[in-house]
């Protein structure tokens, strides 16, 4: 009997983008797996040195999706959301916090990543001061940021102004900014300017998260609500959906996660701190 032998060019590796997609897939909703999925793939292709922080963790959903070793310390200012992190077993040490008066030393992180928080805090200012001062000379931050592109590439909101309910669309990105605690949706060169008044080198500034992901992270938002309810309940998402139905999102959504954006509603900066902060 001969042995088949195996063209290693005919085996196809699933990218990052895929495989983030299929692991949150088994805890959110499939829209929000798509913007996540987007984020963690390009998180993943930075070296963070030791000790990182994470900014904003939440109930640690990213970090079970993302990390593949314990994160040093995340940082939230929801208790009920850190006793439900700690429990992913994704962080070494969590910490309650508010990210504009961390309790940390200066010069104390080799690395921070902040991924769709800042958007959300009302003192980003300080924040953006505050991560300046714990984190290491050469060190780097990363963050992903929502911008105020974001409302006018969604689905529902140009639909109802092209035919004429444009106070209505305007009412519903109030009431969509207001339920997701949106504070500050700033212009890309409004969020590049303002890392670099803390101090902060701009290594990197790329738009990300589609036009395409964003619409449909829209016209999928419907389906998130029962794991919505029940995260109010337990204070955790929860989906049940078996692995058919994975590989079939994945088949069909991975054109839209394995392209490199060309034009994207975020933006993705890589900034660092000089050597001689």
């Amino acid at each position: 009997m001969t042995k088949r032998k195996t063209n290693k060019k005919n085996i196809q590796h699933e990218s990052d983008a895929i495989k983030y997609f299929k692991r949150y897939l088994k805890v959110g909703p499939v829209g929000l797996a798509l913007w996540r999925s987007v984020e963690a793939k390009h998180l993943s292709r930075v070296s963070l040195k030791r000790p990182i922080l994470d900014i904003g963790c939440g109930f640690g959903e990213f970090a079970e999706v993302y990390a593949e070793s314990p994160i040093d310390m995340g940082v939230d200012n929801c208790s009920r959301d850190l006793a439900v992190a700690a429990k992913t077993n994704k962080y070494k040490n969590l910490t309650l916090a508010d990210a504009a008066d961390l309790p940390f030393a200066d010069n104390y992180f080799g690395s921070i990543f902040s991924i769709s928080t800042l958007e959300h805090i009302e003192n980003v200012d300080g924040s953006l001061k505050e991560a300046f001062r714990v984190l290491k000379p050469n060190g780097i931050f990363f963050l992903t940021l929502e911008t105020n592109e974001v409302d006018e590439a969604t689905f529902y909101r140009p639909l109802l102004k092209k035919y004429g309910m444009t106070r209505f669309s305007n009412y519903l990105s109030y009431r969509y900014n207001k339920l997701f605690h949106r504070k500050n949706l700033l212009t890309k060169v409004q969020w590049r300017k303002k890392v670099e008044r803390y101090g902060f080198i701009i290594d990197k500034s790329q738009n990300i998260i589609s036009p395409e992901i964003n619409k449909l992270f829209d016209i999928l938002l419907i389906s998130a609500w029962p794991s919505q309810i029940i995260r109010l309940i337990t204070g955790k998402r929860m989906v049940f959906r078996p692995q058919i139905a994975t590989d079939f999102f994945a088949s069909i959504f991975s054109r839209v996660l394995e392209a490199e954006e060309k034009d994207g509603t975020n933006l993705l900066l890589i900034v660092r701190k000089p050597k001689s902060a």
